[in-house]
């Protein structure tokens, strides 16, 4: 019951806000500053049945998760190597945080001159999610307790036990919460540099067509598209860390 009444309960919200949508869309009376919501999901019902929008699914896709998952990967490393040497830390700290500093326009801007158009979403969206990931991470790790530590230790615990069993548990959270976070920052940028990059096959590249041909529906259609891959996205992302976390 409780179940069927929080399902209603989206239904409504849903309903309440495609409705203010519509009226927004009628009182401005011009398709090219905003189209309703049934010209919208036309337009994309008419678009997922082109081999166009699945190839430009597919190329978005693929780069911005590669670039999200380099920057987990590479974020949890440098967070573990900072730990373990003052050196590695008093370097890579401060790279991290101009990196952190430095807009999304600007990276997009200056990947145009170092990187190939086709790689620009997963540098843009790499550079994007690795401080979030370094910092959460670098966090989880300074607030591991000691006394377990200095228990392993009393114990002669292995590293990979000690590992495994006192610092993913403590650390993961802080992984997963950088990873909620992230995700969608990768999506943000990457498609901004898809935009910014004009890759002709990407969704980015949807955009760009949208916006010269002033074709709005197709501009908000293409943006749902991208909101819905995202939410999907998060969800994959976490089924995979509970499966890890079940594992471990």
């Amino acid at each position: 019951m409780r179940i069927f009444s929080l399902i209603i309960k989206k239904i409504v919200v849903a309903a309440f806000w495609f409705i203010v949508w519509d009226i927004a869309a009628r009182i401005v009376g011009s398709s090219i500053i905003l189209v309703g919501p049934v010209e919208t999901f036309g337009r994309l019902f008419a678009l997922t049945g082109t081999t166009a929008f699945w190839s430009r699914i597919n190329y978005s896709l693929l780069r911005i998760m590669l670039g999200f998952v380099l920057s987990l990967g590479v974020g949890v490393l440098l967070a573990v190597a900072c730990h373990n040497s003052k050196i590695i830390r008093d370097l890579i700290t401060p790279l991290i945080n101009v990196i952190k500093s430095i807009p999304v326009v600007s990276f997009a801007l200056l990947a145009i001159f170092w990187i190939s158009r086709d790689y620009m979403s997963v540098f843009i969206a790499f550079v994007t999610v690795l401080p979030i990931v370094f910092f959460n991470t670098q966090k989880g790790i300074e607030n591991t307790d000691e006394k377990l530590i200095e228990m392993a230790d009393v114990f002669r615990v292995g590293i990979f036990k000690k590992i495994k069993h006192i610092y993913v548990p403590l650390v993961m959270p802080f992984v997963i919460s950088a990873a909620a976070s992230g995700l969608g920052f990768a999506w943000k940028a990457g498609i901004a540099a898809e935009v910014i990059g004009f890759s002709r096959s990407s969704i980015g590249g949807g955009l760009h067509e949208a916006r010269n041909f002033l074709l709005t529906a197709d501009l908000l259609a293409w943006t749902i598209a991208i909101v819905v891959l995202a939410w999907a996205m998060e969800k994959v992302i976490f089924f995979l860390f509970g499966r890890f976390k079940k594992w471990q």
